[in-house]
């Protein structure tokens, strides 16, 4: 039996959890944690080395308070990375310089393979990182925007969605490299990407794309926003990012992203809860049928997964779109299994690591 250490780093909270598994790749969760971070703290550590500093202590308190177990492995969750194929990386100099200096974007997740790496030079152990938000499987067409200078760019929820793509293959019989999947991950950000061959071959950009979400506006407008860049509202680039990712979407319409008020109040049928959370199941609901043309229609299952899909809001998406192909849901998040996963088929000869 091997025991994996994995952490996963979120905008407010550390998630820690210790495996053990066995050389079939099977894997069980001993013991977890998720600290959450109060908004003085993280105010009071802005900087990404001040957050290493804080998210590893946390790790630390963790791992002292389960009687410090002999760890072989540790697995973080990667972030904004260069764009990379999806697979195990070893965390090396360079990624540990792209995540600490934010090279491709500001993101928490950027610290999972920092702490990962802290945690195991130590030790004198394997860490690695596994279908990090960079991962890229785009085909050439999905690259496209409308302008040359502004190219699609891939960022997505791959671990989770992977994760998923897997867990409802083995239950229809195969790999996820035997079926066409949409796979549409629902939580604080959104992200709807086809799947084929195994590979993600394009998605809505979670930050700035496609539906909108608890606090993230999406698509938008686009001469109107413009003039909105342009109005005085936002005195720089910065505070219009920070509105758009941050203080948009159901946030902006409700006052809330309290999932489930916002579905107690939709089910109470009480508005403009109900409307709001009908459009963005109208939205989701479009870019999975968008999604489905990229795969020329041939579809052989949705899958719905993240901490979103819960009736009602799963109920009227099933509703739009299973004309396409049968909605299987897999609630909520397989990251922490999947980072275990990842680090049994290394340590038991199965999966090499790639070098980024």
């Amino acid at each position: 039996m091997k025991t994996i250490l994995t952490i996963n780093p979120g905008s407010t909270s550390t998630k820690a959890a210790i495996f053990k598994a066995d050389d079939s790749w099977n894997v069980r969760e001993i013991q977890s944690s998720n600290v959450k971070h109060s908004p003085e703290e993280l105010e009071d550590n802005p900087e990404p080395a001040d957050q290493l500093k804080l998210r590893s202590r946390a790790v630390e308190a963790f791992l002292k308070d389960t009687g410090n177990p002999k760890l072989d492995a540790v697995s973080g969750r990667g972030g904004l990375t260069r764009p990379i194929e999806a697979g195990s990386y070893r965390i090396s100099d360079t990624m540990k310089d792209d995540l600490l200096s934010s090279r491709y974007g500001i993101h928490a997740s950027n610290m999972g393979a920092l702490i990962a790496d802290n945690l195991a030079s130590s030790r004198e152990i394997p860490c690695m990182i596994t279908d990090p938000v960079g991962v890229d499987q785009f085909q050439p067409l999905a690259r496209y925007s409308g302008h040359p200078e502004l190219p699609r760019r891939c960022q997505l929820h791959a671990l989770n969605m992977r994760a998923v793509a897997r867990e409802a293959a083995k239950d229809m019989g195969g790999r996820m490299e035997d079926f066409r999947f949409i796979i549409a991950h629902l939580g604080g950000g959104i992200s709807v990407s086809p799947m084929e061959n195994g590979r993600l071959i394009d998605v809505n950009h979670a930050m700035d794309d496609g539906p909108f979400s608890p606090q993230r506006s999406g698509g938008l407008p686009l001469i109107p926003l413009v003039e909105m860049c342009y109005s005085g509202r936002w005195k720089n680039a910065k505070e219009a990012i920070n509105e758009l990712t941050g203080r948009s979407g159901l946030l902006a319409y409700l006052g809330t992203d309290d999932g489930l008020e916002i579905e107690r109040n939709a089910l109470a049928g009480k508005q403009p809860w109900l409307e709001v959370y009908q459009a963005l199941a109208y939205q989701i609901s479009k870019e999975i049928g968008a999604m489905a043309t990229v795969l020329n229609g041939r579809v052989d299952a949705i899958i719905l997964t993240g901490g979103l899909p819960h009736p009602p809001l799963s109920d009227w998406i099933k509703e739009r779109t299973e004309w396409i192909a049968p909605v299987k849901i897999h609630t909520g998040e397989r990251e922490m299994l999947a980072l275990a996963r990842a680090a049994a088929r290394h340590l038991f000869g199965e999966e090499e690591l790639s070098e980024y």
